[in-house]
């Protein structure tokens, strides 16, 4: 690396991580929905043949990686990968990749349109992967109450529902706010009712907005509600927990 000072939070937001071995990261990726086509895999795997070791590992967030590349290979994958129409993942404190499940577009048991619900998160209302925030926060889509994406435990979980209060018991999305993993994980709390698409995203919009100009830098959502009560987040974001 000929004495080359690295800028490994900048390389975060291109998508390479730093790994334990030194001079060596990992490429992270992501596509909408997690939905990679089949030039997309050709490439991937060209790119680990030729510049790493041959491997890709997924990732829980419904990326793939690709481990073992060299420093200096960087800028030159960078530019394969963005001509192949491949997007680079984040790490660091920032918005990560919304993930979904595939809903009611092949699943039996799908309720909602979990591709259309990721695509208005992303590009109707701009919040979107890689987004500066004070630390790591996930949003996740589930297209019915099984909860494959696991809604419960992300700082935004979403899950398709039937509203059984509703006269043509209407489907909707059911919420989950403040849950999240790592090393104190916390189970999130319900919104009290099933919401239409619409107020879904009016709702990520204000907890994402709130987040934002309220937490301390690497404060997980969950730590933030309970530092100044749930019933002040709720009536802040103007919303009812179950």
């Amino acid at each position: 690396m000929d004495g080359k000072k690295i800028d490994y939070d900048t390389l975060k937001k291109r998508g390479f991580l730093q790994e334990k071995e030194e001079g060596l990261f990992t490429l992270r990726t992501r596509m909408p929905a997690g939905n990679y086509d089949s030039s997309h895999l050709e490439k991937l795997s060209e790119i680990a043949d030729e510049y790493a070791r041959g491997m890709v590992h997924l990732t829980v967030r419904q990326g793939i990686e690709v481990p073992f590349i060299k420093y200096e290979d960087i800028d030159k994958i960078e530019a394969e990968i963005n001509k192949a129409g491949i997007t680079a993942g984040i790490s660091g404190p920032r918005l990560r990749a919304t993930t979904a499940c595939p809903g009611n577009n092949w699943c039996k048991r799908g309720l909602v349109d979990t591709f259309t619900l990721f695509d208005r998160i992303e590009n109707e209302k701009g919040i979107k992967c890689a987004m500066d925030l004070p630390h790591k926060f996930k949003i996740v889509v589930s297209g019915c109450p099984n909860m494959c994406t696991r809604a419960e435990v992300s700082e935004i979980g979403i899950h398709g529902a039937v509203d059984i209060n509703h006269p043509e018991k209407r489907t909707g999305y059911a919420v989950y706010l403040g849950g999240c993993g790592g090393r104190a994980p916390r189970t999130g709390f319900k919104l009290s009712k099933v919401y239409t698409e619409d107020e879904v995203l009016d709702i990520i919009e204000k907890v994402v907005k709130f987040f934002k100009e309220n937490a301390k830098s690497r404060q997980r959502l969950a730590l933030l509600i309970e530092e100044i009560g749930r019933d002040n987040f709720l009536k802040a974001i103007g919303e009812e927990a179950e």
